[in-house]
């Protein structure tokens, strides 16, 4: 109430949401008062991954379930919804009873001083020791979704020369319980431990240097709303391969730089042609 009287009370024009569905594990204030605070809300909108795949997220999880599914029930109230791609555009329009005429694609953006072309490589960074030799690189979650073990296994299926030659880093905070099953992976497919990094977190300013350093950088998303590393990793001039599914073909747009997520071969078979196909590595950086 007091939070919706002190927006009443300054006449705002416009409320703008930047992310609805907060609020479950943080102590964060989303809602406004109507009748307190009439004005027009609108709302940045991000995914409906939660939703669409709740066998993963949803069932095993009652409580977050119900305040997820009461957050999406009022989505319809709000005058807008601002989408960060065309796909997650569409998610709302084929799955939530919404007028098509309240959804507007904003797309997403990066932040061009740091994610860039031009920036030195290599500085004060502080695992200088990775980008003294060729890798492979993957930054993000690593939640179910991010089909991190296809990764895994996908690298163990390159040549073994290749894997000799690259390492693959996996750039972010990374959980114990990640970690661990990382781990379990990298042994059951017979991965030396030494050819996987795993940096832990990192800055963003650090992480524009791998970017800039990496021979590849491959995100294998399952489902993303706009799949924000990609387009990080192009805009500092990285070759980029990745998923052929939902809102990372918008951002790669090239079909021939995708490979199917759910095959790991496919995966195999693009990173490998990534670095040994110098006509086609032209072609990824021109993609960018």
């Amino acid at each position: 109430y007091l939070r919706s009287y002190s927006l009443a009370i300054i006449h705002v024009d416009l409320i703008l949401i930047t992310s609805y569905l907060e609020g479950y594990i943080d102590n964060c204030l989303i809602d406004i008062d109507q009748e307190i605070c009439n004005v027009k809300q609108v709302s940045i909108f991000y995914d409906l991954i939660p939703l669409l795949n709740s066998k993963k997220y949803l069932d095993p999880n009652p409580k977050f379930a119900k305040f997820y599914r009461s957050k999406i029930n009022k989505l319809n109230e709000f005058d807008g919804l601002l989408s960060i791609s065309n796909y997650s555009a569409n998610e709302v329009i084929d799955n939530l009873d919404i007028d098509p005429n309240k959804i507007v694609n904003i797309s997403s953006a990066c932040d061009e001083k740091i994610f860039n072309k031009d920036s030195d490589k290599g500085i004060s960074f502080s695992h200088s020791k990775i980008i003294n030799s060729p890798f492979l690189l993957y930054t993000g979650a690593h939640d179910v979704r991010k089909n991190i073990k296809s990764l895994i296994q996908a690298y163990s299926k390159i040549d073994i020369n290749l894997r000799r030659k690259y390492k693959l880093v996996l750039a972010g905070k990374i959980l114990e319980p990640e970690s661990k099953l990382l781990d379990i992976w990298i042994k059951n497919y017979n991965i030396d431990n030494n050819q996987i990094i795993k940096t832990g977190f990192i800055t963003d300013q650090d992480l524009s240097t791998l970017y800039r350093n990496c021979s590849l950088f491959i995100f294998p998303s399952l489902h993303e709303g706009f799949g924000l590393p990609v387009l990080e990793a192009m805009s500092c001039g990285a070759p980029v391969i990745g998923s052929n599914t939902t809102s990372v073909r918008e951002v790669l747009f090239n079909e021939e730089v995708m490979f199917d997520p759910y095959d790991v071969s496919s995966i195999a078979d693009l990173i490998e042609r990534s670095l040994l196909d110098q006509n086609f590595k032209n072609v990824l950086l021109n993609n960018a």
